[in-house]
């Protein structure tokens, strides 16, 4: 299990959600799929209860043992744990769901904490976890939400295996769709009633190349870029962007799928992996000299220098504000306007080449790192210098981590 280590300051994790025009004193109303609050404009899902905001909720995987364990972090409780076998990683899908991967399974998690954004105010929810069923074949990677979708590329079987979110919300795993390519370390992304599939890869080299797929996954066209050494993607409502050799290739759906390049500012390094907030166009890349940080609407990059290896990114909820761990183990605040580093704040201990890397994510007001050497997850305060607010303390190695319902 988990203890709580060290408190600096108490609080609860998010803010409380504003309310939707209701009397306090009115009777709660109960729908036929869950419990909402009085004067609520949604019904609540089966077996869901609508609370006063969010509460979010650690999601925390055990490669050695197959335990993912889910944590109230309003609580410090364990709600939760699943037994999935060998899950080594973990993709939040949405701020809902959570997908655990290891060699021959994706696991679907609903952790039970939601937040539905509606502007000008928000619903929380909240319900006892499900483990809502495997999709199953060979080397599972890229899991990728879009088009509300979910894909999950197998590498080994060529394969990928796309869910509908009206199934999720069921707690059913049926697969809508299935796509056929060659094995490869691939995506398939869902955009716009279609499918973006990588093309010219192999069991030894990454794809080159995207194509156009109808919803029922058969091939409409090649898309008319290159992009060499293809890994790492980022996925908004009408378009994506995916991390090639020489630049980060962009695929707009509200254009035709036309395909837009934007060279990286300098040769010195490049995107492997992408993070990006709820809100706004920025995406972060980790590199070896620090944080790249691209506009995906303008195409305008923003360099935030380091002396040393940027390890995992983040990019706050509201767009303002990025993220880095380092190699020397400190957590950093940038500008996301400039560059400029805010705050820097020692969270981990320093990354040898033959130790687990760090890994970092971002809900709501907070951020959380996982040290797997030291078997602990930090949660910081970055609107407040970085401060470290708690840090809990595990009995086995955090692998990964993500964090649901902020």
């Amino acid at each position: 299990m988990f203890a709580r280590k060290t408190v600096l300051t108490i609080g609860v994790v998010a803010l409380t959600a504003a309310g939707c025009g209701s009397s306090d004193d009115a009777a709660p109303v109960v729908e036929e799929t869950g419990t909402a609050r009085a004067g609520s404009d949604l019904a609540a899902e089966a077996g869901s209860t609508e609370v006063e905001g969010p509460e979010p909720r650690l999601v925390v995987a055990d490669a050695d043992s197959g335990r993912i364990e889910v944590l109230d972090l309003a609580t410090e409780e364990s709600v939760h744990t699943f037994d999935v076998g060998n899950a080594s990683s973990i993709t939040t899908i949405n701020g809902r769901y959570a997908v655990a991967t290891d060699d021959e399974h994706a696991h679907l998690l609903d952790p039970g904490s939601w937040t539905i954004d509606h502007g000008d105010h928000t619903h929380s929810y909240t319900k006892d976890p499900v483990d809502i069923g495997s999709l199953d074949g060979a080397e599972p990677a890229h899991v990728i939400a879009g088009d509300r979708k979910v894909s999950v590329f197998f590498d080994g079987a060529g394969r990928a295996d796309v869910v509908d979110f009206d199934s999720l919300s069921k707690s059913e795993s049926t697969v809508a769709t299935t796509i056929e390519s060659n094995a490869h370390h691939g995506i398939a992304v869902p955009l716009s009633d279609h499918f973006v599939v990588s093309t010219g890869g192999t069991e030894e080299d990454l794809p080159t190349g995207l194509e156009l797929r109808d919803s029922s996954g058969d091939v409409v066209r090649p898309l008319d870029a290159a992009c060499p050494e293809m890994h790492g993607e980022a996925v908004f409502s009408n378009y994506f962007v995916v991390a090639c050799e020489d630049g980060v290739l962009k695929v707009d759906a509200s254009a035709d799928f036309a395909t837009t390049k934007f060279p990286y500012p300098t040769p010195d390094a490049r995107a492997w992996s992408f993070a990006h907030g709820s809100r706004g166009a920025l995406v972060a890349a980790p590199t070896e000299t620090g944080v790249l940080v691209l506009d995906t609407r303008s195409g305008e990059w923003v360099q935030a220098r380091t002396a040393d290896e940027a390890l995992s990114a983040g990019v706050s909820s509201d767009g303002k504000t990025v993220f880095s761990v380092q190699a020397d183990g400190t957590f950093r605040v940038f500008d996301a306007v400039t560059g400029a580093e805010t705050s820097s704040t020692p969270v981990v201990r320093p990354t040898t080449d033959d130790g687990d890397a760090p890994e970092l994510q971002v809900g709501g007001t907070r951020a959380y790192v996982s040290d797997p050497v030291a078997r602990t997850v930090t949660e910081i305060d970055y609107r407040d210098g970085g401060r470290v607010a708690r840090t809990f303390d595990f009995d086995f190695t955090p692998a990964s981590i993500g964090v649901i319902g902020a």
